[in-house]
């Protein structure tokens, strides 16, 4: 069975839609936190338990994006997400620096009055 959308998929596209340029992950009393970040605030917008396999498969994703950056497509738009790995009291933190690359924009043709 093939999963539909990545957890980093869905986790980016909800911060888009917040209007949020960054995700961060960390690790807080036995839960991975996930927060998007815009103009300095943070929402919180997903909170896995750190032993369930949602967990293992974001971390696991979040350590192939921070080797190798990854194209994503929602809505019109094009996006490139790479990832930071740095420590936060013995545990991994990530941070998910979100950039559009290209929005699809539907032409319109106006019709010249002569």
């Amino acid at each position: 069975m093939a999963l539909k959308h990545s957890i980093v998929e869905r986790l980016a596209s909800e911060a888009i839609r917040l209007g949020a340029k960054t995700l961060e992950i960390e690790y807080k009393n036995g839960h991975e936190e996930v927060f998007a970040l815009t103009g300095g605030v943070g929402y919180g917008i997903a909170r896995l338990r750190s032993t369930s396999p949602e967990a293992a498969s974001l971390r696991g994703e979040l350590h192939g994006i921070a080797r190798q950056s990854r194209r994503i497509a929602i809505g019109d738009g094009n996006y490139e997400l790479r990832c930071r790995v740095s420590d936060s009291f013995g545990e991994d933190a990530f941070r998910v620096d979100i950039r559009l690359v290209n929005a699809q924009i539907g032409r319109c043709y106006r019709r010249s009055s002569q």
